[in-house]
């Protein structure tokens, strides 16, 4: 597996209705209902590893698919002419 650097994608995933998908950034770090999780942390571990949060809560690191992207990423207003 490939290890995750600076600057790369990351989906964070708790369960399958909480994911979310992050660029990994070494100063940075996500807080949510589950606890904190550092970017830091994720810097050099694999795709596939997971983290504990400050809640003693696991999140696991999985490479991001296009399938990912399209539906996480946010996306701005689109108008639909009829």
């Amino acid at each position: 597996m490939a290890k995750i650097k600076q600057n790369s994608y990351v989906l964070f995933y708790f369960n399958h209705s909480k994911k979310w998908l992050v660029k990994i950034s070494k100063k940075d770090s996500l807080h949510t209902h589950i606890g904190v999780i550092k970017h830091a942390d994720a810097i050099g571990k694999e795709y596939g590893s997971r983290l504990v949060t400050n809640k003693d809560k696991y999140v696991y690191l999985i490479e991001p698919t296009m399938y990912d992207y399209v539906m996480k990423i946010q996306h701005g207003t689109q108008i639909v002419y009829p």
